[in-house]
């Protein structure tokens, strides 16, 4: 434990101390206060209209009303299905759309909730924005660019210390390869995490101080239309735990291509696999698809999702089990190829 601690510490230094570290961490800073000027010039030009033009016109049903239009949709919906005059495509989400908005209706309708003052996850609530809505988007831009930094960083600090000789020259000292590993590993992990939670803390503080919009709740749907209303603040965190786990997919998969190939490899087949699926998801955003979909419509994931569900997809806590599964197998892989990794 002490020669992994050491390790860790060593390894922390070197990447805290690193010149593209702090590069990329001028970069997110500026890009960040560019986008916040430009919500506060927004904000400026919209002074003076009323808040329904702001932030959404009130139709002035309620929530059980609302259900019962939306039931009246998702069956005349079906209906053209069911007569030929509609297709459904195998990315369709419009029954799954309808599905979702009748159990939130009616969620509100059970708990006298305003469903007008609700955020979906992830999305903003007017163009009045409230701090929270600014610190949810803020985190967004923060980690999507530092995933980018991390690529970089566990390129540099496992498969260019490889090629270079600075690994065999760490192993002659009384360490294991699993040591090491664990710790060039955790270090990359705290150094990402580290600058995408003081950065978030410190756009919190900003959108606390510039941003004074009504702040709303946010709801959740999983693919069972199980509802769930949470403090924007949890979705902020719940939102923190999903960085923390895609940044841990970053580390594992830039590791595992630096065992199998070279630092070039290393860097530039996760960095153009992020790239492209940034394009995709971007693609199908534009194209009025849930994100979900990348995942939802496979058919394998359909074994794991009872008859009945909506979606051909995955619940959440399919998702979880699949994802400690393959960060296990990933973490198993990458300490075995790596004991076995020639670094002559």
């Amino acid at each position: 434990m002490k020669g992994l601690t050491t390790a860790f510490s060593l390894e922390c230094k070197k990447i805290f101390t690193t010149r593209a570290f702090w590069i990329f961490a001028v970069i997110i800073l500026v890009l960040c206060l560019l986008v916040t000027a430009s919500f506060r010039t927004l904000e400026e030009m919209i002074e003076g209209m009323d808040e329904s033009a702001v932030g959404g016109s009130d139709n002035g049903l309620s929530a059980a009303q609302l259900a019962e239009l939306y039931r009246a949709q998702l069956d005349e919906y079906r209906a053209l299905v069911e007569s030929g005059e509609t297709e459904r495509k195998p990315s369709d989400t419009t029954e799954t759309y309808l599905k979702n908005m009748i159990a939130i209706c009616e969620y509100c309708d059970a708990h006298g909730i305003d469903v007008g003052k609700l955020n979906t996850f992830g999305s903003t609530g007017s163009l009045r924005m409230s701090s929270d809505d600014y610190a949810t988007l803020m985190m967004q831009i923060i980690f999507g660019f530092s995933t980018i930094m991390t690529i970089v960083l566990a390129a540099r600090v496992f498969a260019g210390e490889i090629e270079d000789g600075t690994m065999r020259m760490q192993l002659t000292r009384p360490i294991k390869r699993s040591t090491l590993l664990t710790a060039k590993h955790g270090a990359v992990f705290t150094a990402s995490m580290t600058l995408g939670i003081v950065l978030t803390v410190a756009f919190m503080i900003v959108g606390a101080l510039f941003f004074d919009g009504a702040s709303r709740d946010v709801v959740l749907v999983d693919a069972y239309q199980n509802v769930a209303v949470i403090n924007p603040y949890a979705a902020i965190f719940i939102l923190l735990l999903f960085f923390a786990a895609t940044t841990e997919l970053i580390v594992q998969f830039t590791i595992f291509c630096g065992t199998l190939t070279g630092g070039t490899g290393a860097l530039a087949i996760p960095l153009v696999l992020y790239l492209f699926a940034d394009t995709v998801a971007a693609f199908l955003y534009n194209s009025y698809i849930p994100f979900v979909g990348l995942f939802t419509n496979m058919g394998w994931a359909g074994a794991l999702t009872p008859s009945g569900a909506p979606i051909n997809g995955m619940s959440i806590y399919s998702m979880l089990a699949v994802t400690t599964v393959w960060f296990a197998a990933m973490t198993a892989v990458n300490y075995i190829g790596f004991e076995k990794r020639d670094l002559k």
